[in-house]
């Protein structure tokens, strides 16, 4: 998203509206993001700045063209009041989104498709934002019920897209993971495909192929990945530092780690004072084994690191490595000190999902039982 809100093309709203981006990990932010309930990065929100209402509300990317749509909405929903009962009601579901109130959004999605019917200009809109408030409520059946009536029958854009993508992580029986399967195909090779959702896709795609040992087409999804990587040149560091998360994914989903490790360091040189750059790299290191190269990328990792929840996931991985060559002691004082940073991590979800791993693992060392923990991305 980085270089579409750097577009010049958005100077014209300038004056129309206060620019602001925060950090998800830094603790200044976190009574914003617990107001707001963010519990997914990106989220995009217009808000108005007499009561802080949110007007738009967008998880995940956007193109060009559908972040100026956004902003328009937005700025539509602060200056007036909504045109018809179905975009009221659309309005109060992104409103709902905005403070984090998952029932309300989905009952007030449900009422403006209600209202407003299959020829509503809106309609597929509003079912992707149905989609995704379901998906963060992990609401399995609706979701895949709901993606299965209206996927097949949408129009092939980004609202598509989104639909297809909720329905990968929905789906609950073999008939319809393999009818989204074949939509997300179609999906991928979409030119109005944002590129964050295509490397969705494949990731969903190599999933599905591994769940049925089917290594032929995950290699084939997985090589097209990493090809569209290496092909992209990145803008900006914010973009290096998205390339080399969809790196980090295809090569663990193909189990080939090495494949990706030149890129990443060299991601590193380019960016010295990223922890996240060392955070991957020490990643790649640690799948390939090269555990005492991972244990120095985590170490130059703590020297930048910006929060707690940063500080966590380079400990974990220098725990790992450090099992990894034999070092129980290392391990564990590794661990203990994960554990006091993410006790200080401000999002409740990510907090008690991280002590209760680290609480495992530590557990773990002292049954003599440990193994490598799972601290991709928590």
């Amino acid at each position: 998203m980085k270089a579409e809100l750097e577009d010049a093309s958005l100077a014209r709203y300038a004056g129309r509206f206060v620019w602001l981006e925060l950090d998800f990990d830094r603790r200044a932010n976190q009574p914003f993001i617990a107001r707001h309930g963010v519990t997914y990065t990106p989220s995009l929100f217009v808000i108005d700045p007499s009561d802080e209402r949110t007007t738009a509300m967008q998880l995940g990317g956007l193109t060009l063209p559908e972040l100026q749509q956004f902003l328009i909405r937005g700025e539509r929903g602060v200056m007036t009041k909504a045109r018809t009962p179905a975009d009221a009601a659309l309005a109060r579901g992104e409103t709902h989104m905005g403070r984090g109130q998952l029932p309300d959004a989905i009952a007030a999605f449900r009422d403006a498709l209600r209202l407003g019917g299959k020829s509503w200009p809106e309609h597929d809109r509003a079912v992707a934002s149905l989609m995704w408030a379901l998906v963060l409520r992990r609401d399995r059946p609706p979701c895949e019920a709901i993606a299965l009536a209206e996927a097949p029958h949408m129009a092939r854009g980004e609202a598509f897209t989104r639909v297809v993508l909720a329905g990968m992580w929905c789906a609950n029986s073999d008939a319809s993971r393999k009818i989204f399967e074949q939509l997300a195909g179609e999906a991928a090779g979409l030119p109005s495909t944002l590129r964050d959702h295509r490397f969705q896709l494949y990731q969903q795609l190599m999933v599905a192929a591994q769940r049925r040992n089917d290594r032929a087409t995950l290699q084939k999804w997985g090589d097209r990945w990493l090809a569209e990587l290496d092909a992209t040149k990145p803008a900006n560091d914010d973009e290096r530092s998205a390339l080399d998360v969809a790196r980090d994914d295809a090569a663990s989903l193909l189990g080939q780690p090495e494949r990706v490790i030149p890129a990443l360091m060299a991601s590193q040189r380019a960016m010295p004072a990223n922890y996240n750059a060392s955070l991957r790299l020490a990643q790649a290191e640690l799948a390939a084994k090269r555990y005492g190269d991972a244990v120095a990328a985590c170490d130059r990792g703590l020297v930048h690191v910006t929060g707690p929840l940063g500080r966590s996931w380079l400990l974990t991985t220098k725990a790992d490595a450090l099992l990894g060559i034999g070092d129980r002691a290392g391990a564990r004082r590794a661990l203990e000190q994960a554990l006091r940073a993410a006790k200080e991590i401000g999002v409740k979800q990510a907090r008690e999902r991280n002590v209760a791993s680290i609480t495992k693992q530590l557990g773990a060392i002292a049954n003599g039982t440990s193994n490598e923990s799972d601290n991709r991305r928590k």
